[in-house]
């Protein structure tokens, strides 16, 4: 399976790394095939400037050669051997240390050169071999002299440029060397200094505040949106944590009060201190306050769940608040009160069960509220695209110091678990959706409460 080029990424690993060896990488082969060609571009003109020197040694052959006693380089320098023999390979003059032309490469014609390899002590030589016609005596050609071989040698290693040579031939290969090596510092101080941001980033999120558009993070911009980003998801995070460590602490306590009332009430009708009958009755108290409590306890788990959600479905507003109304009628029909469901079909982006649960907590409130033989109901409306479901009721109305403080968890009045208009406001917020509370007035008197859930 082929992977585009442009959807490649890295899988782990140091970024510093990553940087130098992709970018002086390719800097560095590059500078390799530079110096490679050159070299050969070297080697060639070496080779062909020696076999122009043979040529030339053989043109202008000296008159009077070295002996066979001398092995010596003649000249202070290149080094050259020099032999003269009989076609059958007889030294005639010249370097002994300069092997006779091997059968197989003999020169052809006289007057033309012949190149090949050999050994001379512990050197590799390439010679020039030609033959060679001595002239003739006389002015009318009688008397020409037998052809002679003439050898001339020089060591192979000159055709190979040493690196002084490479680097002072000229100003080409040494500048590409200089600028490889600044370019490579220049590269290694880029990618120490990416690494640096990163880790001033990294040092950024441990500062408090970090994420804060007012923090002062002084890094590249690119990084910028990186560093809010996580920055927030830490608070979000840290208060998530805090949130839950204190909601924990509350339910602990909470959870611990109706068990310890419930033991208190069982040692009591051992003991015979009360009726079995009516410590059984405060006991089904207990315990259904302590089952509600529980009860709510999950709702709060399942609002979480539906805040990770994302996008969340449409659901009837009537059919759950029938439902609702269905479910607390017993304690409606207990208290003879007069109920009422109004307005028009509306649906609303939303949980089900857990918009049941926030009509059921509302509904329960207003129940319990409502004097006997009193009225309340629930209103369902579309005002302008903003549509509510108002659940009213004729209690004694709120006071403005505990308004909001009701929405706290734990914090209910008189008879309550603590736990129900804290869970409908975060049910409501998971939901897009916002609980008020409102006094009813008539005349300046207040006779009743709104409870109004609104979706925007």
């Amino acid at each position: 399976m082929s992977v585009h080029w442009r959807h490649w990424h890295p899988r782990g690993g140091s970024l510093q790394r990553l940087l130098l060896v992709w970018l002086l990488g390719p800097l560095w082969a590059l500078v390799a095939l530079i110096t490679a060609a050159h070299v050969v571009q070297q080697v060639r003109h070496g080779a062909a400037a020696q076999d122009e020197a043979l040529r030339t040694a053989l043109a202008h052959w000296p008159e009077v050669l070295p002996g066979a006693s001398d092995e010596s380089p003649l000249g202070p320098a290149p080094a050259a051997w020099f032999r003269e023999s009989r076609v059958d390979g007889e030294r005639l003059a010249g370097s002994a240390a300069l092997p006779r032309v091997p059968p197989t490469e003999a020169a052809q014609g006289q007057g033309s050169v012949h190149f090949y390899l050999a050994q001379v002590g512990d050197q590799l030589v390439r010679v020039a071999v030609t033959l060679h016609q001595p002239p003739a005596a006389t002015g009318d050609g009688q008397g020409a002299g037998e052809p002679v071989v003439r050898q001339v040698a020089r060591p192979l290693s000159e055709r190979v440029p040493s690196v002084s040579r490479l680097l002072g031939g000229g100003a080409g290969l040494r500048t590409v060397y200089l600028l490889a090596l600044a370019m490579t510092a220049v590269v290694v101080v880029l990618a120490r200094t990416a690494s640096g941001w990163l880790r001033h980033a990294d040092v950024s999120l441990t500062q408090p505040g970090a994420g804060s558009p007012g923090h002062g993070y002084d890094g590249p911009s690119e990084l910028a949106p990186a560093v809010l980003h996580f920055g927030e998801l830490q608070q979000s995070q840290n208060r998530w944590i805090e949130e839950q460590r204190r909601f924990l602490a509350d339910a602990t306590h909470q959870l611990r009060t109706p068990m310890a009332v419930l033991r208190t009430q069982l040692q009591s009708a051992i003991s015979g201190d009360m009726l079995v009958a009516d410590a059984l009755h405060q006991m089904l108290h207990t315990v259904d306050r302590a089952s509600g409590l529980a009860n709510q306890l999950l709702s709060l788990s399942k609002v979480e769940q539906l805040k990770r959600m994302g996008e969340l479905p449409s659901v009837d507003l009537n059919a759950i608040a029938r439902e609702a109304v269905m479910e607390l009628a017993p304690l409606i029909a207990a208290k003879r009160l007069d109920f009422a469901l109004e307005g028009p079909e509306l649906s609303a982006p939303g949980d089900a069960a857990l918009l049941g649960e926030l009509m059921r907590n509302l509904l329960a409130n207003a129940i319990h509220h409502t004097p006997a033989h009193g009225r309340l109901g629930v209103l369902l409306r579309n005002c302008t695209g903003r549509r509510e479901v108002l659940v009213w009721d004729e209690g004694p109305g709120i006071d403005d110091a505990v308004r909001q403080r009701l929405f706290q968890p734990f914090s209910a009045g008189k008879g309550g678990v603590g736990l129900g208009l804290s869970i409908c406001r975060q049910i409501a917020e998971s939901m897009g959706a916002e609980v008020t509370l409102f006094n009813r007035l008539d005349g300046g008197q207040v006779i009743g409460v709104d409870a109004v859930v609104a979706w925007n």
